[in-house]
């Protein structure tokens, strides 16, 4: 080999070196800092549950003792909160109104199925972007009325009450909980795992709130699609910016995504989908013909950036449905306004 050979090569392998030792100093520098990120999550939780204090004993429900009668299982999909967005008619209070007011007026609707059947379990679907964030677009800090560490405890205690409200209301209530863009740490660039998330933080502090119950079943939520089990029932829980590019795409391609997931494209059999992320309330049929894709509203009103940028706007809504676990499909649906 020649002298400039050598010399080449040996220059070769110095960078090689160089830039490995560059990347290796980079990754324990991720690592430190998502260990930081870890324990300061840990401390934010037990100064919460310390502040909040220890919740009251929940009460139970009247037993229904209608065993003969076939009951029906009440789907409560809750998204798209925004928690501690601020627009012209949209903050943390108005939050906290709409999301009360929805849960009263599933009382109402629970109480009239009742009448004719028992409704003795719930299963509650949280969408994601159950908080605002801070790093979706660079004008953000200008549009919320609370920091991140605010909106965690504020929409952490609001998750909670929901489901405080479900185990006094149903005899048993499971949890399904999905994540969404708008909890996302970072930049979309940042290395920082994507279940990292406030959305999934919200719902670990609500878990804590709560605590263990006998009638309650509620798993964390690692992967970035949800599983709804009712019965024979089974439904997809996504957030709505896993189809598209940079989280949008039309309503033909959702559904063309879905129908590839239910041909086994996703391993697991499912009829349905809950979706979120478009504040809009919407359903498509799937290609068999017997599923569908359920869009729910947000709480949210006056998003400017939707009305701007996506010619979009839509009247605050939440969804319910009611399950029959036996036959596993919807059996009826309700758009419940909240404006």
């Amino acid at each position: 080999m020649a002298v400039v050979d050598e010399v080449a090569d040996e220059a070769s392998q110095d960078a090689l070196r160089q830039s490995l030792q560059r990347a290796q100093a980079q990754l324990a520098r991720e690592k430190s800092r998502s260990e930081m990120l870890r324990e300061a999550m840990a401390a934010s939780i037990r100064d919460a549950l310390a502040a909040a204090g220890p919740l009251p004993p929940i009460p139970g429900p009247p037993r229904d003792k209608r065993r003969k009668r076939a009951g029906e299982v009440a789907l409560l999909h809750m998204t798209d909160w925004q928690g501690s967005k601020r627009t012209t008619s949209y903050d943390t209070q108005v939050m906290h109104r709409r999301v009360r007011r929805y849960l009263e007026v599933v009382d109402e609707i629970v109480e009239i199925q009742r009448a004719d059947h028992p409704v003795r379990r719930a299963c509650l679907a949280y969408g994601g972007d159950m908080v605002e964030g801070l790093f979706n677009f660079p004008t953000q800090p200008f549009e919320i009325d609370a920091t991140l560490h605010e909106q965690w405890v504020t929409v952490g205690q609001l998750i909670a009450e929901t489901v405080v409200w479900a185990l006094s209301r149903f005899e048993w209530v499971d949890v399904v909980a999905e994540w969404g863009n708008h909890g996302r740490i970072g930049s979309k660039r940042a290395t920082v795992p994507g279940n990292d998330n406030f959305d999934r933080m919200c719902y670990t502090l609500a878990r804590k709130l709560v605590g263990d119950h006998p009638r309650l079943r509620w798993d964390d939520c690692p992967e970035d699609i949800q599983r709804i089990e009712i019965g024979e029932y089974r439904a997809l829980l996504i957030h709505g910016d896993e189809v598209g590019r940079n989280g949008f795409a039309s309503p033909m391609t959702i559904v063309r995504h879905a129908d590839r997931w239910r041909s086994g494209a996703y391993p697991w059999p499912f009829r349905d989908v809950y979706m979120g992320h478009y504040h809009t309330h919407a359903e498509w049929p799937m290609a068999n013909g017997e599923g569908a894709v359920y869009q729910t509203g947000s709480t949210e009103s006056d998003n400017r950036y939707a009305g701007v940028s996506l010619a979009a706007s839509a009247t605050p809504s939440q969804r319910l449905h009611f399950v029959h676990p036996g036959k596993g499909r919807v059996t009826s649906q309700h758009k419940i306004y909240l404006d």
